[in-house]
């Protein structure tokens, strides 16, 4: 088989897909992250391409994702409380800039749509990962007809 980047993030990896797929190949029948990036430490390596060795910079990222994870894991109380799905306290809309209480974009009927456009082009990702995965035809169906209900 051979190895390319994923349609939109050849820009993001400056390395050379088919060699990093093959150094990640090398390690063994299955390559734990920690084995991928132990091998990414060494400078000759293509896949060394593909990481932020720099620490002071590495660690700003990773402190980046962890605002993201505390943003992404607040919930509303009452739905905890009540023993319902939990529903996110913010989102992120697209003209929003950043996070935003979840009732504020509620309320407002373009940044509600925003996150409805958001949810279905997540369900579409969704559905175009797994699409080989028959046992989904019928959840894949539906996602389908929502998009098609959307753009009419």
């Amino acid at each position: 088989m051979q190895a390319a980047w994923k349609p939109g993030f050849s820009s993001l990896h400056k390395a050379d897909a088919q060699l990093v797929a093959d150094e990640i190949a090398s390690i063994g029948d299955s390559a734990t992250p920690e084995q991928i990036l132990d091998k990414a430490r060494n400078p000759n390596t293509e896949l060394h391409k593909c990481f932020e060795l720099d620490n002071e910079k590495a660690a700003d990222a990773y402190r980046l994702q962890q605002a993201r994870q505390v943003v992404c894991h607040l919930v509303i109380k009452e739905t905890v409380a009540e023993n319902r799905p939990p529903i996110r306290f913010f989102f992120k809309t697209e003209s929003g800039g950043g996070y935003q209480p979840t009732q504020i974009i509620l309320q407002d009927q373009d940044k509600h749509q925003e996150l409805v456009a958001s949810v279905m082009r997540d369900l579409i990702a969704i559905r175009n990962k797994y699409k080989n995965l028959a046992e989904f035809d019928s959840v894949f169906s539906a996602i389908d007809e929502l998009a098609l209900g959307k753009a009419s």
